[in-house]
């Protein structure tokens, strides 16, 4: 999804990621191109792909997977887009339902998630009960210089990786 931003020609990318032991929920929010209504719908059939963006592709699995894990996981998932301004997607889900996938490497996700805008804002917000904790790769990069240097993606991993651990630590 956050690819799909990027695609979009989104400048301002915002993920908001919030834990507790019951819930697990996410916000993206993009300024990119948006979509109309009838192509929100569609973008939720795994076999509808635009055809401009991978004239190769098919199928498009990003949305309909997210929308499937939200309600097997007793949760829900919505869209919410204006062409030319930009989407909103929402994820909702309980947090120890046993087809709640799990997390995964978040630190190594959110490394590259942040490198992937090429011109433009990313701001990661990671929260779990009452504690948390935001990155914006406009900070890391006038701390580290040119994110996409292999020594600048590892700092960027341990550092996501110790406030990680600061979170587990906090409860």
């Amino acid at each position: 999804m956050i690819q799909n931003a990027v695609e979009a020609d989104a400048t301002q990318i915002e993920l908001t990621i919030r834990e507790t032991s019951e819930i697990f929920e996410f916000e993206l929010k993009d300024n990119g191109k948006g979509m109309s209504r009838e192509t929100q719908m569609k973008a939720l059939d795994p076999f509808f792909s635009n055809g401009h963006k991978h004239a190769h592709r098919r199928v498009g699995l990003g949305l309909p997977f997210l929308f499937q894990t939200a309600e097997a996981a007793g949760g829900r998932a919505e869209i919410e887009s204006q062409e030319g301004e930009g989407t909103i997607i929402r994820f909702q889900a309980q947090a120890q339902h046993m087809d709640m996938p799990p997390f995964g490497d978040f630190p190594s996700t959110a490394a590259m998630m942040l490198t992937l805008i090429p011109n433009g804002e990313m701001t990661i917000t990671k929260t779990r009960n009452d504690e948390g904790y935001t990155v914006s790769r406009s900070e890391l990069e006038e701390t580290l210089g040119d994110l996409r240097t292999a020594e600048n993606l590892r700092l960027i991993k341990t550092y996501i990786a110790s406030q990680e651990n600061d979170l587990r630590k906090a409860g």
